[in-house]
């Protein structure tokens, strides 16, 4: 196993974690909790096991070592998660969410479920569990596989790293905004924000994730977003 050892522990713990947040989230969405915990096992060894094929330890070849970790500049990376968070994702998170309330007629809301049975019931804290597989398998496989993949083809050297960050911010929206496009009857301009808003967070940790060369940025900046977001829905639906 390329695993170097200061990493498996790592891995182990992350791997764990994973499946212990599917777990919580399936039972607060009511759904199955046993698939739920098959499909992140899935998800996460494509990208981690094309990596071992290959002879590579994939949490170094992802920058999701501790060594990586400790060379980014941690307040920066927070400050940019703050400013994310106060920008375009206030807007999701407080006025959209607080819009939709509006727009429901029976209080029932499909779109985010778990954040928000989250928020309704008295285990909100829980998002800390529950968003830390959500966040880095979209961080995995959007800043991870398709950008590192796009960025090492040879014949689109010219054009990247910029095409690689564009494409996967493109997968990224459509990935969010093709379930509520075909599940939820919402007014078709509202849709088209859930393209919107993940796009312009693609294209943030996009950048951010090409000059650390590293996964972690990205996914403090994905995950403070979430969590803070699903305390933001808390008080919405408190006050």
């Amino acid at each position: 196993m390329p695993f170097r050892k200061d990493t498996r522990l790592w891995f182990w713990l992350i791997l764990f974690i994973s499946i212990i947040a599917s777990m919580i989230g399936n039972i607060y969405t009511k759904s199955n909790v046993l698939g739920g915990v098959i499909l992140v096992l899935i998800l996460f060894m494509i990208p981690f096991g094309i990596e071992l094929i290959r002879g590579k330890d994939p949490l170094i070849y992802y920058g999701l070592d501790f060594a990586t970790l400790r060379k980014i500049n941690m307040k920066t990376i927070l400050g940019i998660a703050i400013l994310v968070f106060g920008t375009i994702s206030i807007i999701d998170h407080f006025a959209f969410n607080l819009f939709k309330l509006l727009l429901s007629s029976n209080g029932d809301i499909a779109v985010g479920s778990a954040a928000i049975n989250l928020a309704k019931s008295n285990a909100f804290y829980l998002a800390i569990i529950v968003f830390f597989s959500g966040t880095l398998l979209e961080e995995l496989w959007f800043r991870g596989f398709v950008q590192y993949k796009l960025n090492s083809l040879k014949f689109l050297k010219p054009l990247n790293p910029h095409l690689a960050i564009i494409t996967q911010s493109i997968l990224f929206g459509l990935a969010h905004f093709v379930p509520i496009y075909s599940g939820t009857n919402l007014p078709l301009p509202l849709k088209y924000w859930f393209f919107v808003y993940p796009f312009l967070v693609g294209i943030i940790n996009g950048y951010i994730n090409d000059k650390y060369h590293s996964l972690w940025p990205g996914w403090i900046i994905h995950y403070t977003n979430n969590v803070l977001g699903v305390v933001v829905m808390a008080i919405i639906y408190r006050v």
